[in-house]
């Protein structure tokens, strides 16, 4: 070796250190971080969720059905204050659209929405006139339109029915106990299903028992679960009822009772909490890829959108004809746009191919 040569081997072993130094910050993370994140998101987020939407319907259930032996205002109200925790406890799950919640399209037939055709209506409306008793069971739910049996069509009965109707129309009110037990009854079988069965097959990746290859393409349905809601929230929540020239109100998710700007604050912060709620996370797996910068922005994102959330006066039924309030909404679309390309690019960072996109066509 010349002296040249000696000379130079300094540079080229640093520069062969930052290189090595530099591979393994920005390699796409292993199986095993894969395999700890997917558990860590379904033990402290998925199934907690679904938990707490299967005790909230159930309580649904059971106050409907008292709501029909005791038609009393008391009754009525009691009713309503479950719906709205078991809206809350489905829209901070919403996202999680894989696994035993497409069963039997159970995702559907818990919220079919947005209706751009109104068939709940349509459909809700002709069950009411024909009023047949055979239509009054869960088995008649299961092979009945997705219109009449989730959600959606539960909050028309219960917030667009006085209680003289409820009491002087039985069968409105029947009909109500009957989706709320359907409700439950779905809320029930996609957490056993979860807890039976298909954890395991999220733990086991990659063996005979599994539904995936691997742990990185179990990763892929925690990922969708991330990044696609966002843009359905900004699309669906935000920007069809603004409208193209003059807001439409009634194209809220839930206006009618009064909780669409609730919904798209529980579907954020939801997120959030798959983002970098848990003990293990993507905020922290992003930070062991030397993508620390990446994750501060993203971090940043979600509470520049919490913030704007909070100004945003509600219900929407009757604040989206204020122009303060068009205003704020459109920000707040901007900022979930910007949280969607910013966790897309870091998806191609891990090495993660999102591949079609669940919701489009919505």
């Amino acid at each position: 070796m010349n002296s040249n040569s000696k000379a130079l081997w300094p540079v080229f072993l640093g520069i062969s250190l930052l290189l090595t130094v530099a591979g393994k910050l920005h390699a796409a993370p292993s199986e095993q971080q894969w395999q700890s994140l997917n558990h860590n998101l379904v033990e402290e987020h998925i199934l907690p969720r679904y938990r707490a939407l299967q005790y909230s319907s159930a309580k649904l259930a059971a106050s409907t059905t008292t709501l029909c032996r005791q038609p009393e205002s008391v009754q009525l109200e009691s009713a309503k204050k479950d719906f709205q925790q078991t809206m809350d406890a489905w829209q901070e799950v919403q996202h999680i659209q894989f696994g035993p919640i497409e069963t039997l399209m159970r995702n559907f037939s818990m919220q079919f929405w947005p209706d751009k055709k109104n068939l709940i209506g349509k459909q809700l409306n002709l069950l009411l006139q024909q009023q047949n008793p055979e239509t009054l069971s869960t088995d008649y739910l299961y092979k009945a339109s997705i219109g009449v049996k989730g959600l959606p069509a539960l909050e028309r009965l219960l917030f667009s029915s006085s209680l003289a109707q409820l009491t002087n129309n039985s069968y409105r009110c029947q009909l109500s106990q009957t989706i709320a037990a359907y409700i439950a009854i779905n809320s029930q079988a996609t957490l056993d299903e979860w807890v039976g069965g298909y954890s395991g097959s999220l733990s086991h990746a990659g063996s005979q028992n599994s539904y995936f290859d691997s742990h990185q393409e179990a990763a892929i349905e925690m990922m969708k679960s991330l990044i696609e809601p966002i843009e359905a929230i900004r699309d669906q929540k935000i920007l069809r009822p603004l409208g193209d020239g003059r807001v439409r109100p009634k194209r809220s998710e839930s206006w009618r009772s009064q909780r669409s700007l609730r919904n798209i604050q529980l579907n954020i912060a939801s997120i959030r909490h798959l983002y970098s709620g848990t003990t293990n996370n993507l905020d922290s797996l992003l930070r062991q890829q030397g993508r620390a910068a990446q994750a501060d922005n993203i971090s940043t994102l979600f509470t520049r959108l919490e913030k704007r959330l909070e100004t945003v006066p509600g219900p929407l039924i009757t604040s989206l004809y204020q122009p303060e309030t068009v205003g704020e909404l459109l920000q707040i679309s901007d900022t979930l746009q910007q949280l969607d390309r910013g966790l897309a690019a870091e998806m191609l960072a891990l090495n993660i191919q999102l591949g079609f996109n669940s919701r489009d066509g919505d």
